[in-house]
């Protein structure tokens, strides 16, 4: 499966993409509002989006540089059991913020969500604080629908519902 827009390719994320995984994740202002990841934790987290494409056919994408193939970050669905509910989720390196990266994949990843899969919204769950990702949800049309706990973190429920 891959997603190709204007600038930038998404395909699965991998056991591949490990180094890069680990770098984004080891950056203090890129995990400000996200969990930072060690080398094993981050190879788990891997395993895990692994298991989620073989069980569900979606999951995490590595969103790269369209032309030069640069790892820029992640983007993709992600299916949490507790909420019975499909996440979209991006967090891109800190030298590819404010390019419109994100609103780009994330585009490509709703209308391949609801493309391909049979759900009637999808959500992103964004840190009160983090303005840079509700800026990004609500260029996506996504609005606030309620406020929840995500892995002991409070969270504004963002969505979108199917058009």
């Amino acid at each position: 499966m891959r997603l190709e827009t204007r600038r930038l390719l998404l395909r699965p994320i991998s056991l591949d993409d490990l180094d890069e995984f680990v770098a984004l994740h080891a950056d203090p202002e890129v995990t400000t509002f996200i969990y930072a990841f060690d080398r094993a934790e981050a190879e788990d987290r891997l395993r895990r989006d692994e298991r989620e494409w073989e069980e569900r056919r979606h999951g995490m994408l590595a969103v790269l540089d369209g032309e030069s193939g640069r790892f820029l970050g992640r983007a993709g669905l992600k299916h949490w059991p507790q909420f019975d509910e499909t996440e979209l989720g991006w967090v891109l390196r800190r030298d590819a913020w404010g390019h419109g990266y994100a609103t780009e994949a994330m585009r490509a990843c709703i209308e391949w969500g609801f493309t391909e899969f049979d759900v009637p919204y999808l959500t992103a769950m964004v840190n009160a604080a983090n303005l840079r990702s509700i800026r990004v949800a609500e260029r996506l049309g996504l609005t606030p629908v309620r406020k929840d706990m995500l892995l002991d973190n409070p969270v504004v429920v963002y969505a979108v519902p199917r058009a």
